[in-house]
């Protein structure tokens, strides 16, 4: 039933972003073309390429910035609405757990913003943006290459290295999706007559988010404290290593609080508007 949940998300949701992703497609091709035809063309035309290149560049990145923020919106209004306010009704009524209803909500947002990154670094590619500035594959490969040997050489493993940034990522990412789900619920367990619950959420979001720096400031000091302040650089990167994996333990540890919270707020008796 889980994969169901999923399918029924990506589709909903996917109406709507994939018109976004379209456009940024297509603005990244304009980019592209009137790149290469206002290095082509002199005079009076080339000039005009060059402010037309800007012009869609500017565009693109527009459209890269309202991605982000569309799919935001989109998996936000959709927790609210599909299990918090009217369509909630229906969803808990469905013969599946609170767990499932939960991680098919968290899952798909993981699909969609992974999906944007993915775009959004086609896009690019396609513009050639990268390439004006001598930022190709092949650079890319030879950068790798060397963090790996470089690494090595200080006795990391650099592609472990690169795979705890991975998941560093991925945690933060899921860890800011359950920060903000968190929020809802807890706004919407209060009840009450002519109590604004989006506005409570808000504030539910921004006390965690406060508590989450300070926990995180915290322990990067208390870190930097306990290993000395003047660092060797042949140890930095077992150094940088060592913050990482504490970053990695501390976003788990908050992303199954937020996540415990949710779910435990939808098994009991909701507040369904």
């Amino acid at each position: 039933m889980l994969d169901k949940l999923i399918k029924y998300d990506l589709k909903a949701g996917g109406r709507i972003i994939s018109v976004i992703y379209l456009f940024m497609l297509l603005c990244a091709v304009f980019v592209r073309i009137t790149g290469m035809l206002s290095n082509a063309l002199d005079g009076f035309i080339g000039n005009a390429m060059g402010y037309l290149w800007m012009f869609t560049m500017f565009i693109m990145i527009l459209s890269v910035v309202a991605v982000c923020v569309v799919t935001l919106v989109l998996i936000l209004l959709r927790y609210r609405n599909n299990l918090l306010r009217d369509e909630g009704y229906l969803m808990h009524t469905l013969p599946v757990s609170a767990v499932s209803l939960y991680f098919s909500k968290i899952i798909t947002s993981l699909i969609f913003f992974i999906g944007d990154i993915a775009v959004i670094i086609l896009s690019f590619i396609i513009s050639g943006i990268p390439a004006e500035f001598g930022f190709t594959w092949d650079s890319f490969v030879k950068m790798l290459t060397t963090f790996h040997y470089g690494a090595k050489e200080y006795g990391v493993n650099g592609t472990l290295y690169i795979i705890v940034i991975i998941v560093l990522f991925i945690i933060c990412l899921y860890e800011s999706i359950s920060q903000f789900f968190a929020s809802i619920n807890i706004g919407y367990s209060i009840s009450g007559k002519g109590v604004n619950r989006d506005l409570i959420s808000v504030a539910v979001y921004i006390a965690t988010y406060i508590i989450l720096q300070v926990v995180m400031v915290f322990a990067i000091f208390a870190t930097v404290f306990m290993h000395g302040f003047d660092v060797p650089e042949t140890e930095m990167l077992n150094y940088t290593g060592l913050l990482l994996v504490i970053t990695i333990i501390l976003m788990s540890v908050f992303s199954v609080i937020y996540s415990t919270i949710s779910i435990k707020l939808m098994q009991k008796k909701l507040n369904l508007e």
